[in-house]
């Protein structure tokens, strides 16, 4: 599966995200790193679950929003969908069709991840300016 977040502002690049989960802040050690002082050193995963990418927020103070609404501990993302991190905000569009279109309710988290940096176990992957 492969994640595309367009910026809204056209001066700055695509982020292209083929492996998950991804952790987005401001920490030069999380996998995406946004030069936004307004966001926490690991704002918020993005991650798969059952073929849908899910967000979490980080427990950070100004939090992660999905199409304007706060993301309270996860949220599914649907393409289309405009996904704000800090003063970034990103339109969210699926390369390769394969998820599924996710469930609009709020679910808490009930796999027993922590709201801190979860450690992923896999190598720094970073933003990489998408094609055309």
């Amino acid at each position: 599966m492969k994640l595309e977040l367009i910026n809204a502002d056209p001066l700055k690049p695509r982020i292209v995200l083929t492996e998950f989960p991804v952790i987005v802040g401001l920490d030069p050690d999380a996998d995406v790193c946004l030069d936004d002082s307004s966001l926490g050193h690991y704002q918020c995963m993005i991650d798969q679950s059952d073929g849908t990418l899910m967000v979490w927020d980080l427990g950070t103070k100004l939090g992660t929003s999905i199409n304007g609404v706060r993301v309270a501990k996860k949220a599914p993302l649907a393409c289309g969908d405009e996904l704000t991190v800090g003063r970034n905000r990103f339109v969210v569009h699926y390369e390769d069709g394969q998820a599924k279109p996710p469930r609009r309710a709020e679910q808490p988290l009930s796999d027993g991840r922590r709201k801190h940096r979860p450690s992923t176990g896999h190598r720094r992957q970073p933003a990489i300016p998408a094609q055309g």
